[in-house]
């Protein structure tokens, strides 16, 4: 996993003030100007790069109600490509064939709708990863905004009513840098997005993810050192896991890609102690904390079944990342992907 740097005492001050020239800017234009937005607009008609490279018919996409499959990123055809599959590893189907990468897919909660990351061109024809968005029946292909930015955007995550993402926005990140990541919220509907604040306190983190509700917000406190929820308004900023001793002669380690289970109660993410990462569950009524992982290779991207019964999960210890399933209260853990490439990312449907 990549370090991240902290964020100086003077970029919080300048972030201050240009949150606080975001919310006049709103206010002048009659809360239609979105704060994030280049100043230069970018035509929300599809570029030469948003053709796919292979000009085949598309491929059968799942669409609502069709059964249980699990997303998944695979360079099994050179670039990052997002593919579908059965939980038990059957019926491969190639979703998408742009140029470059295509990773992170997610689930609306109806499973109606997909996002993902791609890169994307700012207006310096600098790369930069931003939210893409397709209908499940392979339709309405499209950036999420109409316009580009210079930040990258990545981990989304639908609210259960699908009108909004909630999505990591790095803040200086350029060439050799990742930037500072923020939550932030991206409307859907028109594109608008805008960071997860507290009165004038932006919330530093990333892998965030809705709940059931769309209430709540889990996610990666800064430098991945903490397991932090919050309400999707803002209020209620909790720590769960703060990265001090356990009690047991170890810390907590680097925490990442935290998701609630489907009824709300559970927390699964991937946390590295002494170098390996692995697979753990939260209870949140009682904060107890099961390690469902314990080999020595890399597992990470944990997703829940659509019963909470299981989770999909990458991992390397093949020698290349590929997708596992386990018992959500551990197990017999079965590799579904079998190849020789890097196939990470899985999402299970809702």
């Amino acid at each position: 996993m990549p370090a991240m740097t902290s964020q100086s005492a003077a970029f919080r001050a300048v972030l201050l003030a240009l949150l606080a020239g975001a919310a006049a800017a709103v206010t002048a234009c009659g809360g239609n100007q979105d704060p994030m937005a280049p100043s230069t607009a970018d035509p929300i008609a599809e570029t030469a790069a948003d053709v796919p490279a292979v000009s085949s018919a598309a491929p059968e996409l799942l669409t609502a109600g069709s059964g249980p499959r699990i997303l998944f990123s695979s360079a099994r055809t050179g670039g990052f490509d997002i593919y579908r599959m059965a939980p038990d590893g059957s019926g491969i189907v190639r979703l998408t064939s742009f140029a470059g990468a295509d990773i992170m897919p997610a689930w609306s909660w109806n499973n109606a709708r997909i996002a993902m990351v791609r890169d994307r061109a700012d207006l310096t024809n600098g790369p930069h990863k931003d939210i893409y968005l397709m209908n499940a029946d392979g339709t309405g292909k499209k950036w999420a905004r109409p316009t580009t930015t210079q930040w990258d955007i990545t981990d989304p995550s639908w609210s259960k009513d699908g009108s909004r993402l909630v999505v990591s926005v790095w803040i200086g990140a350029s060439r050799g840098s990742i930037g500072v990541p923020y939550l932030a919220l991206l409307t859907v509907a028109n594109g608008n997005i805008t960071l997860l604040t507290t009165g004038l306190t932006a919330h530093v983190g990333f892998s965030p993810s809705f709940d059931p509700t769309g209430k709540k917000v889990v996610y990666s406190g800064e430098n991945a050192a903490t397991l932090e929820i919050i309400n999707a308004d803002g209020t209620g900023h909790t720590t769960i896991i703060d990265g001090q001793p356990r009690g047991d002669g170890l810390s907590w380690g680097n925490i990442v890609y935290p998701v609630f289970s489907p009824d709300g109660k559970r927390i699964a993410f991937a946390m590295s102690t002494v170098g390996n990462w692995d697979i753990y569950v939260l209870t949140v009524a009682d904060g107890t904390v099961k390690r469902l992982t314990t080999n020595a290779a890399e597992d990470t991207h944990p997703t829940w079944s659509a019963d909470g019964t299981r989770i999909a999960f990458t991992s390397s210890r093949s020698g290349k990342n590929q997708v596992w399933t386990m018992p959500s209260n551990g197990g017999t853990q079965v590799r579904v992907t079998n190849t020789s490439v890097t196939e990470n990312s899985p999402a299970w449907s809702h």
